[in-house]
């Protein structure tokens, strides 16, 4: 079964990962550290997509959204109390098949 990654767990990943990477690459020198001997003046290169720093972006503001809308709940909550809760099943089948569709 495959498991959607939360926002939250996607940053301890990429955290982890920068913390666990090697730390080697050109000192001032020009010359490559670490214990490889690299080629002098060698050096990588990454390049993020604009997806990936949009993503990244979205995940900076993702602790400060509430991931429950309290307002919306309390209201759906008073309304099946109250009885007054009606589901429109025809509408949700009408999203849903939209929805998948548009995949």
């Amino acid at each position: 079964m495959i498991q959607p990654i939360r926002p939250q767990d996607a940053s301890g990943i990429y955290q982890r990962q920068v913390e666990q990477a090697p730390q080697t690459g050109p000192t001032r020198s020009g010359r490559q550290s670490g214990s490889g001997g690299g080629v002098v003046g060698r050096h990588d290169e990454v390049s993020v997509s604009g997806r990936a720093q949009q993503l990244r972006r979205v995940m900076e503001v993702m602790p400060d959204v509430a991931e429950v809308r309290d307002a919306r709940v309390a209201d759906l909550q008073a309304r099946i109390e109250a009885g007054r809760y009606e589901v429109d099943a025809s509408s949700i089948a009408r999203r849903l098949l939209d929805d998948g569709l548009a995949l």
